[in-house]
């Protein structure tokens, strides 16, 4: 019983994971070897992590690998994707097209804001977490979280409204 209850809780915990960095932007096979990987280093250390922290734990493990994929993609040359001609692009309705761009829009200007801010934003609006969950999975104060939220939402729209304004 309690081997199938670890299986539910690691499987569950996976897919929050899984979810949490494609919003980040990583692709699927990134962020499911690190949400594999995260659950593993769990396994490996489980005895030693105190159960109040766990999810905190987990998703501290899982950002930290996040930020090393990021800065190893920042060390590598790669051809932007608008500069490819995807001949795939040109059958699609023009309504996805404009979905696809303010999707890239939205991450640009994410990407504008600090680390935490990120990772709050996308955990509360993205994820549709509470401020509780938020403050269990990130072991932080509620209210000192929903006054860091505030300021990146506020962030957030400022540098949106600034880059759309400079961009037209």
């Amino acid at each position: 019983m309690a081997k199938q209850t670890m299986n539910d809780f690691l499987r569950e915990t996976g897919t929050l994971l899984y979810r949490y960095l494609r919003k980040r932007g990583l692709s699927h096979e990134d962020a499911e070897d690190i949400a594999q990987d995260t659950c593993y280093k769990f396994l490996l250390h489980k005895d030693g992590i105190r159960a109040e922290i766990v999810m905190s734990w987990l998703f501290r493990v899982a950002a930290n690998q996040f930020y090393d994929v990021k800065r190893k993609e920042k060390r590598q040359s790669a051809i932007p994707v608008d500069d490819v001609p995807l001949l795939s692009l040109t059958n699609l309705p023009e309504s996805n097209l404009m979905h696809a761009e303010g999707a890239r829009h939205v991450r640009e200007v994410l990407e504008t804001l600090s680390p935490l801010h990120q990772e709050l934003l996308i955990l509360k609006y993205e994820m549709g977490l509470s401020y509780k969950q938020i403050s269990s999975l990130l072991n932080k104060n509620e209210n000192t979280l929903k006054t860091h939220v505030g300021r990146a939402k506020e962030m957030f729209i400022k540098n949106f409204k600034e880059d759309h304004y400079d961009g037209q």
